[in-house]
């Protein structure tokens, strides 16, 4: 039936990377994943038409990564060669309500204050046409989205900036069907290198590092996630199918095309390590591993505006007044992949923030499983400088990989009085590992 399967994990010849987001979608969560992959520098800066102006168009080669709300075509305008398209599918009825909702809360949406000065409930909203339109079929149209060809298929928002660099695109649109538009975001769908199911999120990272040789993610922060507890009647489920004939078919063609990845991917795992011990992540680690042992740096200089191997970590930010790139953990444990020759190295860390000096006081740091003892240049504050000695007999087949063991994590708003909810340990400003003096 799927004839094209034969190359589920074939690779594009560009290392580019196009991030298809279509909205509520667990996209940004997904984007503090994808823009670890690459430099910060090499980021295309925007994520809307409305941002867009000619100056950045005009240097669209120096990115390597376009992510955003461009729709499904857009990449052949505003990306660099054949890039790697990737997206994500949520099922229509929690994309639905999610929508609604997100439309209640932001007051930028278009249709906001309609439902916000009428106080309507979701019944009320997917019964008033200009509303209701707000949730018909968005992945179809958006994956199906082309300046050129298809300009109708989404709403732009556009800036006085913006109009100048579309109008020298957009033409006079053909009249397409949502049978046509259906019709191509299938095929946007099978172009994709990789795409994501919302409601698999996990499975999907562990396909994502899978396909692109990359350690595997582990638990992923949901973020911008809002889940309402009231439950939805049939009624108000019938509505929302109505509104979505085309991409409850695209999600159904999807899903079924997901899940034969995913099952091939184990199949193969399993059969190249037959350990019956071994969980998916570990096998997918060891895949990851295999492929890029043969890297080897004399010495590393790192700070988080560089592509990052590892997980455990939020999105990058940065220090002020310094204007330097930093992260903060995530997760008990976080851990970064460097790549050195096996011989005995210098470790200096800066630490720049903690939630508590607990977090300090009882920081574990490993090497590859091993526990190595370290110092810290001073024994007040959460500024501090970690050094430590890295045997040769720690490094395994090249790979460097330094593991940050933390007591817990806390939630920003609770530690530093603010509206963020993302659980955090300590941020880690750069990284140096130097060769020791013979």
């Amino acid at each position: 039936m799927f004839s094209f399967l034969k190359n589920l994990f074939s690779k594009k010849t560009d290392n580019n990377y196009y991030f298809i987001h279509i909205p509520k979608t667990a996209g940004t969560s997904f984007i503090n994943v994808i823009d670890g992959c690459v430099d910060e520098k090499e980021i295309f800066p925007h994520q809307l038409w409305q941002q867009l102006n000619q100056k950045i168009v005009n240097e669209k080669n120096n990115y390597r990564l376009l992510r955003g709300h461009f729709g499904g075509g857009s990449y052949k305008l505003l990306a660099p060669g054949n890039p790697h398209r990737l997206t994500i599918l949520r099922h229509p009825l929690s994309l639905s309500i999610s929508t609604f909702h997100f439309i209640k809360r932001e007051k930028n949406t278009a249709v906001h204050q309609m439902v916000t000065k009428n106080n309507m409930n979701l019944r009320a909203f997917l019964e008033e046409p200009l509303t209701a339109h707000k949730i018909n079929n968005r992945m179809v149209r958006h994956l199906s989205f082309d300046l050129q060809q298809d300009p109708e298929a989404q709403e732009l928002f556009l800036s006085s900036e913006s109009i100048k660099v579309v109008n020298q695109w957009i033409k006079t649109p053909k009249k397409i069907s949502n049978k046509q538009r259906l019709t191509r975001a299938k095929k946007a769908i099978m172009d994709c290198s990789w795409f994501g199911i919302q409601e698999k999120f996990s499975q999907s990272m562990q396909l994502f590092a899978y396909t692109f040789n990359r350690p595997p993610i582990g638990e992923s922060p949901h973020i911008n996630a809002h889940k309402p507890s009231q439950e939805i009647d049939n009624y108000c489920k019938e509505l929302i199918a109505n509104q979505n004939e085309y991409d409850l078919a695209l999600y159904q063609f999807a899903l079924e095309i997901f899940n034969h990845k995913y099952e091939t991917m184990c199949l193969r795992l399993k059969q190249q390590y037959t350990d019956v011990n071994l969980s998916i992540d570990d096998m997918i680690d060891k895949h990851y591993q295999a492929a890029a042992h043969n890297i080897a740096h004399e010495h590393i200089v790192y700070d988080f505006g560089s592509a990052l191997l590892g997980n455990g970590w939020h999105r990058r930010e940065k220090t002020q007044p310094e204007n330097t790139f930093f992260r903060w953990t995530n997760n008990k444990l976080a851990t970064i992949d460097f790549w050195l020759r096996s011989r005995d190295y210098q470790l200096t860390i800066r630490i720049i923030n903690a939630v508590s000096l607990k977090h300090l006081s009882e920081l574990d740091i490993h090497i590859n499983n091993v526990s190595i003892p370290f110092e810290y240049d001073q024994n007040e504050g959460v500024v501090r400088i970690i050094s430590a000695t890295i045997q040769a007999s720690m490094i395994k087949n090249n790979l460097l990989r330094i593991q940050f063991h933390q007591p817990e994590t806390s939630v920003h708003s609770t530690i530093f009085n603010s509206d963020d909810d993302r659980s955090l340990g300590i941020a880690i400003n750069w990284i140096r590992i130097i060769p020791c003096q013979k």
